[in-house]
């Protein structure tokens, strides 16, 4: 079985729904607070003096998200190492059932006592078997340096958010207290919503990647959640692939793929690296029982060049010379496009909505929802133009936790 970025994507689900829950209720809580009392002649002043609540109150939902977020990291990562290797013995399993002659005379057919068992059971039920070879973990180590580190980049956040919920309460009562906008109730409230229109268009930003990208709150968490839970599922499946003597992988061919990993398709790589361009490895069905293979590199190369990037449908399977089929003439350029299109579209509605959720009047929440049902006409219009690029419409990512975040 192939491993590839979707393998645990719907891990990432329970990460994202804590996130968008924060914004939607911070959106929502800060609106409540605004609205509140702005008949009164001395709103702004009022609002001015409940800015330390206001802070204390959001402070307070991000010290509650702090300890199910660890929780759900640790077991995504877990549970995405594991399944990583429930594919690579699935793999090994069917290559046992497809060559058993190559990996017979290769001498990595029955590597270990566990593999043995499971590759001799592969006609009882496989989930069984498999759980007997994930009670030991051969990354285990690996894999806690990726929950320490992706805590700390999801826990790093949360200053941020804070500082944005109190600017941004700060922000409309400056605006909508400013000389002119006190002639009257409605001037106010327009003046109001206008200027948390602004902050709630912009959304809770200024995070950044190693690349110095800059994301908003949602798009980053999500990056930064799939990245690491795919970078647990292809260590998983490496790991088991060493374990089975199996050194070389191949990268599928990904419709719609982008142009980062374009370069990539077809190529053979070395699961452990090792510099050269050109290893010589087992290939029993030649009469010297070796073979040269050309290598792009290592998979930390080619991931450090751009494949399996957090949005990437690559996937990596076991490469036998003479064996495995490389794909050829495999670029979707206009593929790519019309998925660009239809993500930035859902982007749109997840912020839209968010919008919607904190408006100050029931006229700016109408107004919100017919934007959102334009550009989910925008959408239908866009899938029914490029179905035949095999672009579809998953309603789940127009929710603001991004649902459980297929690509």
């Amino acid at each position: 079985m192939a491993v590839d970025r979707t393998l645990a994507a719907d891990l990432v689900g329970r990460i994202l729904a804590l996130y968008g829950d924060i914004e939607t209720r911070l959106a929502a809580g800060i609106a409540v607070r605004l609205a509140s009392g702005m008949d009164a002649p001395e709103w702004a002043a009022d609002k001015l003096a409940g800015a330390a609540s206001m802070r204390r109150w959001a402070q307070a939902l991000l010290v509650r998200l702090d300890g199910p977020m660890r929780s759900e990291v640790a077991q995504a990562l877990v549970l995405a190492y594991c399944r990583g290797g429930d594919a690579a013995l699935a793999e090994i399993m069917r290559l046992q059932s497809t060559h058993p002659e190559w990996l017979r005379a290769a001498q990595i057919a029955s590597p270990n006592a566990r593999l043995r068992e499971a590759i001799a059971a592969r006609g009882a039920q496989l989930g069984t078997e498999l759980w007997r070879v994930e009670r030991t973990l051969p990354g285990s180590t690996a894999l806690m340096r990726m929950i320490f580190s992706l805590t700390t980049r999801l826990s790093g956040t949360h200053t941020r958010i804070l500082r944005w919920a109190d600017d941004a309460y700060r922000t409309v009562i400056a605006e909508t207290a400013a000389p002119g906008q006190l002639a009257g109730i409605d001037t106010r409230r327009l003046a109001s919503q206008r200027a948390w229109n602004k902050l709630l268009d912009q959304g809770i930003t200024g995070f950044q990647d190693t690349r110095g990208r800059s994301w908003n709150l949602a798009s980053y968490v999500e990056m930064a959640t799939r990245t690491t839970v795919a970078q647990a599922s292809v260590e998983g499946h490496l790991d088991r692939m060493g374990s089975a003597g199996l050194d070389l992988v191949i990268v599928s061919d990904a419709p719609q793929e982008c142009a980062r990993c374009r370069d990539w398709e077809g190529k053979v790589l070395t699961r452990a690296g090792g510099g050269s361009r050109v290893v010589t490895v087992p290939d029993p069905l030649r009469a010297d029982g070796t073979v040269a293979v050309e290598v792009a590199g290592s998979v930390d190369d080619a991931i450090r060049g751009g494949l399996m990037h957090p949005n990437c449908r690559h996937s990596i399977n076991a490469y036998l010379p003479g064996v495995t089929r490389v794909p050829r003439d495999t670029a979707d350029p206009a593929g790519d496009a019309a998925r660009q299109r239809l993500r930035a579209l859902e982007r749109r509605v997840r912020r839209l909505k968010i919008k919607q959720a904190g408006a100050l009047t029931p006229d700016a929440a109408r107004a919100a929802g017919r934007q959102i049902r334009a550009v989910q006409s925008e959408i239908r219009t866009h899938v029914a133009a490029t179905g035949h690029l095999g672009i579809r419409r998953k309603r789940e990512r127009e929710r603001i936790d991004l649902g459980n975040v297929r690509t």
